[in-house]
């Protein structure tokens, strides 16, 4: 801790007793500081040296290499931009979450055929999944994709079970025109903005987005709703 004090002092400019007056010390209390000569500093004095030096206490008791406070930062932001920092971390984390898992699965054997095939991130079984359309990435798979697909899914919550399952890798075609889509089809469907793995079911006006698990309430469309079907599941 006396080195990062020290540092910080320097980056600034100061003399320890210039520092000392910032914060109203006395420039021996300063030296020990730096010097590592006080184990036990009060919680007060810390308070104003990350205070004065912009930093997180934890960063000047060299308890962390990271200089700013991401809580604080979070709780100064309005309603909805907490509401973006949230779902931009989430599907960073999700991302995350699937390369450790890669990073931890078995590797295949030299002889063993591995397929790559384009996958689109996570669809929510649930709540809405936001679903960027120009993500590149690629799965590996130990089987055969089927031969219609055109892309992978997976799954995100446990709406669609006993069919689909947290996790699940599902398989999905393309749709090119509104008609290739069928009353009671596993589709995936964009509802104002947000995509779902859901049964769609036609009715007189509109249509229902339907889960499998009851525990979950249908989701109805009307026209007021920006809706499309981006693919159909391939079983």
């Amino acid at each position: 801790m006396g080195e990062r004090i020290k540092r910080l002092r320097l980056s600034k400019g100061l003399t320890q007793e210039e520092l000392g007056r910032k914060v109203g010390l006395q420039r021996a209390a300063i030296n020990k500081y730096e010097k590592g000569n006080v184990e036990n500093m009060k919680r007060t004095i810390i308070g104003e040296l990350s205070s004065f030096f912009g930093v997180t206490p934890a960063y000047l008791m060299a308890l962390s290499d990271h200089d700013y406070d991401i809580n604080d930062v979070f709780d100064r932001l309005n309603d909805k931009n907490k509401e973006n920092v949230y779902n931009y971390a989430e599907s960073i984390l999700k991302k995350q979450y699937r390369i450790e898992k890669a990073e931890n699965s078995p590797p295949f054997s030299i002889s063993e055929k591995v397929y790559e095939f384009p996958f689109k991130g996570a669809v929510s079984a649930g709540t809405g999944e936001w679903m960027d359309d120009e993500i590149t990435e690629t799965i590996a798979l130990k089987h055969q994709p089927p031969a219609e697909a055109d892309f992978a899914l997976m799954v995100n919550g446990d709406s669609m079970e006993p069919i689909f399952a947290n996790g699940q890798i599902i398989f999905v075609k393309t749709v090119e025109d509104p008609s290739q889509v069928y009353s009671n089809q596993f589709v995936i469907a964009d509802l104002n903005g947000e995509a779902f793995v859901k049964k769609i079911v036609f009715e007189q006006i509109g249509c229902r987005l339907v889960s499998l698990n009851k525990k979950y309430e249908d989701k109805i469309v009307t026209e007021h709703d920006a809706f499309y079907v981006r693919g159909i599941v391939v079983l």
